[in-house]
């Protein structure tokens, strides 16, 4: 399954793009020269994964869904997991009657077609129910500084992040973390935070302890969630650990 770095065939229509703008990229054909290129391929959403895909089966946590038997993960609210979860048998019943009986009029079943086709364009394409997708950075230093701020509040009760992060931490079962704080060329503070094989780095801040914090809470919104309660997020952050350094180790191997 493992192929390490893969090109686009240069005379398809993708590879004239610059950026591709969808977080998954399926394809017809594999060549292996001398690099391994990809042919007839097609930029698709989440939600045409999730649909139209593999089987899909339930993970440890609510809202948590596994297709390849757990090689793909996806996280998101459990009403909206239970929503793919249907929609897919629906259809999958759908494709199989028609495929028994060609004569099958699919105008009867205009009211699933529709929901389907509602869902998969509502999806914006950012890869956001993927384990470790990483969005693109909000070019305006504005935004920038108005997700810091809502960084630093999206954990319980408005304590310190580091000692927050360090609880949750301890109760899922992992090391200490550890900060790496650099100063800057305009005399600011970043800092990084690294725990069970992860690292987040925070925004710049006026001292070393506010940049650490800062990472903290970088840390704690990707990892607990602005919605989850405390036992959520305690589980929540045990599974992504548990499996963190495994993910990270496979993703090195897809970047070589």
């Amino acid at each position: 399954m493992e192929d390490g770095q893969v090109l686009l065939y240069s005379n398809s229509v993708n590879a004239q793009e610059s950026k591709i703008p969808r977080p998954w990229l399926v394809f017809n054909e594999k060549v292996k020269v001398n690099s391994v290129f990809l042919r007839d391929s097609t930029a698709v959403s989440d939600s045409v994964v999730l649909l139209f895909g593999g089987n899909i089966s339930r993970g440890g946590l609510d809202g948590h869904l596994k297709m390849l038997g757990g090689y793909l993960e996806f996280f998101m609210k459990p009403a909206l997991a239970d929503t793919y979860l249907r929609l897919k048998k629906e259809l999958e019943e759908l494709i199989q009657g028609k495929l028994l009986n060609p004569k099958l009029d699919m105008q009867n079943h205009n009211g699933l077609l529709s929901v389907v086709r509602l869902l998969v364009s509502g999806d914006t394409c950012e890869g956001r129910f993927v384990f470790g997708r990483q969005l693109p950075t909000p070019s305006k230093k504005a935004t920038k500084e108005i997700m810091a701020s809502t960084a630093l509040e999206n954990y319980d009760g408005g304590a310190n992040p580091k000692t927050h992060l360090q609880t949750l931490l301890t109760r899922a079962g992992s090391p200490t973390p550890t900060y790496k704080t650099t100063q800057l060329k305009n005399n600011k503070f970043r800092s990084t935070v690294f725990f069970n094989g992860l690292n987040f780095v925070g925004q710049p801040s006026n001292n070393k302890k506010a940049a650490e914090k800062d990472a903290a809470a970088q840390a704690l919104q990707w990892m607990t969630g602005e919605t989850q309660s405390s036992q959520k997020a305690e589980e929540h952050m045990s599974l992504l650990l548990k499996k963190s350094k495994k993910r990270r180790q496979v993703q090195a191997t897809k970047s070589r």
